[in-house]
Parts: C-alpha cells; structure tokens; sequence
C-alpha cells in the first residue's frame, strides 16, 4: 500500500508539469540584456511639391529597409508581438496610393507633414492583426505555433503624407515615433529621421511680375477671315530660386507628379474676358478701339494654351526657370476684315507646383 501510494504521488506531479508547458508565452532577447533596443529609420531627403493636395505620399514606398536588432529575439509558443505611435494623430487627411488605418498616421514635428510606418518580414507564424494586414503601426499581434521563432531585425516600410500646408525652406524630422513590445515587456524604440524640402519657385518682385508683350502695328490686310491671324510675339513667365527637386512617378488618377512642374493658369484680367478657354482666346480690353479682333495664347510649341485652369508646363529646374510662351491677334468674326484701332489686352497668371 505505501509503495502505491508514492506512484500515484509520482504520476500525478509528471501531469501537472506536461500541462504547464504549452501555457508557457515569453519573448526573450538571446544575450540576456533585456534593455529596449534603440533603432533609427533614416529615410533621407525627401522633397515636397508646393502645391500637392493633402494627402499626397512625397516618398516612394516600395523600398524596404532592414533595421537589425543587433540581437535576436526568440518567442515560443503562444507569443505576442506589439507595437504603440508616440506622438499625435494626423486625422481626417485622405491618403492617395496607400490604405492608411485611421489610427496609424503620426504627425511629426513639422507642421504639415504626416508619418506612417508598417512593418513587414514576419514568420508566418505571426497572424496579421484584423484589420490591418500590412501592419501599420499601431498593431498587436500573436503566434500560436509550438515553436521557437527568432528575429535579428525589423523590417519596415514607411510613408510621408502631406496632412496640412508647409512651411518654405527645408526642415529636420528627429523623434521618437514607435515603440515595440512583447511578454518580456519594452522590447524596442524607433526614432525616424528625414529631411524635407520645399519644392517650387519664387516669383520676381514687383515690377519684374508684370509682362509686356509688344503686339507689333498691323495692317488689316493681314486678316483674311475668322481664325486667321498674325506671327506670334513670344514672352516668357521667369521664375526665381526654384528647388527643383525629386519625386517618384505615381499610377492612377492621382498622378500628381513626376518630379517637380510648374502649372500656369492664365485668367482674363481688368477687362479681357475669355471668349474661348480651350483655344487660349481673349478680349481686348474696354478701352480698345479695334473691333473684330482678340488675342490667343499659345504655348511654346504653338499649340493654344488652356485658359482659366492649371496647365502643366516646364519641368522645375534648380535656380531659374524659364516658361515661355507666346501670343497674337486672331479674327473672330466671319465677314468683312477687322475695324483697325488699338488693341489691347490682359491678363494674369498663377503657378502651382506638383
């Protein structure tokens, strides 16, 4: 009876042990010092249209960078892996190429430029959080396989958004945006670095942004039915301490940009109207006195220049930018040749870059 007694004593101890096994969840760094790792994503320098809409990505996201743990993270069993922004939201902003979770886009500390950052290069072990299968940051996730699992690195992809207007000039990204955690507790912080740069033009100082285009005198002979017209003057629009930048080319209907580009408007002003937007034709102003006549825009190339909305022009070019431009009379009447007189007209203009 003793003898039984210390077997069923035995057994029953050898159960209790097998059962606690598989319950075991822990994360560990290999060396033992269990101290958060200090990573750095350094994105480089990135540059930022002026006149992009909000939402738009100023980077390309396609390239994965490799942050090594300079350590290895063993996780078995049933393991979690999570991850917390530091900072404030940028909400309400609209992403273009990417499906950013609401809750996933920093604002960093620069006035108008957002952070999304998710993370890639997971044993597929690791189930992708519901909602959130690219793993944008914030996210908790879990593995259940009964295994040993290790990493020596995070593998990370990132986004700049414009969520708001930015300043002029060049600014510095430094901060703690993330960190990560797991059973062992505060696993890592991540610090994001970049420079971002204005890009665009400055216009010339008063009197240098107004333009006169000498028309030339013409006789009415040279007009021999509606559309004819006379040689085209050329004018340029000058653009000063341009920074041309660099930007990767995107897909779909928001295909902002390739590079940096300079988009004229041109609008009727004081008392030219527009009379055909899509051949770039203009009134004379009130005070003329020829009839039967207006002025057309061309660009360049001849091909008339659009009226009254953004056309995209020349590529930004560091330094100084030239666009030029031309313009003539054309007859807008069918019948008899134009009434002479003077013939004059104006106009403004706007730039946009994207």
């Amino acid at each position: 009876m003793k003898i039984g007694s210390r077997l069923l004593s035995y057994v029953c101890l050898s159960a209790l042990t097998l059962a606690s096994a598989p319950a075991l969840a822990i994360c560990t760094w290999v060396s033992g010092n269990n101290a958060p790792k200090q990573l750095t994503l350094a994105a480089g320098t990135v540059f930022a249209p002026r006149d992009v809409p909000i939402g738009t990505t100023l980077n390309t996201t396609s390239t994965m960078l490799q942050l090594n743990f300079g350590d290895t993270l063993s996780c078995y069993g049933s393991a979690t892996y999570n991850t917390t922004l530091i900072g404030p939201l940028a909400l309400n902003v609209p992403v273009d190429v990417l499906s950013v979770p609401s809750n996933a886009l920093l604002q960093t500390n620069v006035p108008g430029i957002g952070l999304a950052i998710y993370m890639t290069g997971f044993a597929s072990a690791w189930q992708p959080p519901v909602g959130n299968p690219s793993r944008f940051i914030p996210f908790n996730m879990s593995r259940t396989a009964p295994s040993t699992a290790t990493m020596s690195q995070a593998m990370m992809r990132y986004a700049l958004i414009k969520t708001g207007e930015i300043a002029p000039g060049t600014h510095s990204i430094s901060q703690l945006v993330a960190t990560g955690s797991s059973d062992m507790g505060h696993m890592f912080d991540l610090n994001f670095t970049a420079t971002v740069t204005l890009a665009g033009c400055s216009m010339p100082a008063a009197p240098g942004n107004q333009i006169d285009v000498p028309m030339g005198n013409w006789e009415k002979r040279v007009f021999n039915g509606k559309n004819s017209t006379t040689d085209a003057q050329p004018f340029a629009i000058t653009l000063n301490s341009c920074i041309a930048g660099s930007n990767y080319p995107k897909n779909g209907a928001n295909a902002y940009f390739s590079g940096n580009f300079a988009n004229i408007q041109i609008d009727g002003n004081r008392t030219s109207t527009i009379i055909d937007a899509d051949n770039g034709i203009l009134s004379l102003t009130s005070d003329s006195t020829a009839k039967g006549v207006a002025i057309q825009i061309l660009q360049d190339g001849g091909t008339p220049m659009n009226l009254g909305r953004p056309v995209q022009l020349n590529r930004v070019l560091n330094g100084t930018t030239t666009v030029p431009l031309k313009a003539r009379y054309i007859q807008t009447g069918d019948g008899p040749t134009p009434v002479p007189g003077s013939a004059n007209g104006a106009a403004s203009f706007s730039v946009t870059y994207r």
